[in-house]
């Protein structure tokens, strides 16, 4: 059996590591003294805390461990994130409310998945997760209905950021999973989620199924309803996967979780990750928890995950992403961030009938259909051009920089 090495950090990076850790009990505590203790440049560990949007959790452990020792300067621009986040979420839930009283008289049924739901679950506190949207999940029948209703309420939609075709909503609803949209107004992006992976294959959950487990959850005098507690979990470590786990945010969710799961919970879901075909993401998952954060995982279901090659591989891609250039810019905005994040998507299942459809899936842009609309009788075109259209793209990036 193959133990996972842990990558060289920065002590920088290595101190916003330790600062996630759940429970914080003593070696949690002795861990962010020792991480503080090798810490410099305090600038550029404000720098990773933002690029990981860990402010608030990082906040909230080193104050009550080294406060003493961390620069007046360094706490008080975590207390501002801590304020920020604060009046952000609780504007949140007050319109995730109001979307949810105008699904509710429409007969449109709703939950709240991530967001603050997920942190009052993980930490106790709906406030202490950075939170940039709120997740609205409905029925994949009545998505039209709550596009529109969404729109009415004052929102506009900017993903995707065209009047689409019959031809290709159908495309879309089918390849894609949410909608965006944006308040001016309210401050707030809203997202609204028919499925909860744009592959339907990665995650081949019984809608009906899911809609009858659904956990009630109160926020501020309002009840919502969020994911039943192992499709939760298994979720996040699909949506983690997916993105390579290039925020700390999302592992610290899934330490928390940990930290609060009995065995007998952990080895239900370990059963329904294999049902689901998802044990890839799931023991990548244990394994990365287990291995930045400490997380306490069983040990014959942490010996399953570290027989996996395919989870431990899937780990050290994580550890690239969550350090990606060594530095806390943005992942993103740097040149192959998004194709090689793209191209990691096809190792989280080894059926052909996966890769298929996240092919289609990737080839499925509504960006080309705003750049160059099509009859809809042409709209086949669609597919061979993405390639010629991504290869212009990535040229005139190459050469305008």
């Amino acid at each position: 059996m193959v133990d996972v090495r842990l990558p060289d950090f920065s002590p920088e990076l290595a101190l916003a590591v330790a600062c996630v850790r759940s429970p914080l009990d003593e070696t949690a505590q002795e861990e962010i003294r020792r991480c503080a203790a090798t810490t410099r440049d305090w600038n550029q560990f404000v720098a990773w805390v933002r690029r990981h949007r860990i402010g608030p959790l990082v906040h909230c452990h080193l104050g009550q461990v080294v406060s003493s020792g961390v620069p007046g300067p360094v706490l008080e621009q975590l207390q501002d994130e801590v304020r920020r986040n604060r009046r952000q979420v609780l504007t949140q839930v007050s319109e995730a409310a109001r979307i949810k009283r105008s699904l509710d008289a429409a007969g449109i049924r709703s939950m709240m998945i991530k967001g603050p739901v997920l942190s009052l679950l993980a930490f106790g506190d709906p406030t202490l997760r950075t939170s940039r949207d709120v997740d609205l999940y409905v029925d994949r029948s009545r998505v039209r209905d709550a596009n529109r209703l969404i729109i009415e309420a004052g929102y506009r939609r900017f993903a995707p950021d065209l009047e689409l075709t019959p031809r290709q909503e159908g495309a879309f609803l089918r390849m894609r999973c949410q909608f965006a949209y944006f308040s001016t107004q309210a401050g707030v992006v809203q997202e609204l989620h028919w499925r909860l992976t744009s592959n339907a294959t990665l995650m081949p959950i019984d809608q009906e199924t899911l809609w009858s487990r659904l956990e009630p959850v109160r926020l501020n005098g309002v009840d919502f309803r969020t994911l039943p507690d192992e499709e939760m979990f298994l979720y996040l470590c699909v949506h983690g996967s997916g993105h390579v786990w290039f925020r700390l945010k999302w592992l610290a969710d899934v330490a928390a979780l940990l930290g609060r799961m009995s065995s007998s919970s952990l080895n239900r879901i370990a059963t329904r990750a294999q049902s689901l075909g998802v044990e890839r993401p799931f023991n990548q998952t244990l394994l990365l928890s287990h291995a930045l954060l400490a997380s306490r995982v069983p040990a014959a279901i942490l010996s399953r995950a570290k027989q996996s090659s395919a989870a431990r591989r899937l780990v050290r891609t994580a550890f690239r992403a969550l350090n990606w250039a060594g530095t806390p810019s943005e992942p993103a905005e740097t040149r192959w961030f998004n194709t090689w994040l793209a191209v990691q998507a096809y190792r989280l299942k080894p059926t052909l009938g996966y890769r298929w459809a996240e092919f289609q899936d990737q080839m499925c842009s509504p960006e080309d259909w705003g750049r160059l609309p099509l009859p809809e009788r042409l709209f086949f075109l669609y597919l061979p051009l993405r390639p010629v259209s991504w290869a212009l793209r990535k040229a005139i990036g190459v050469l305008t920089r």
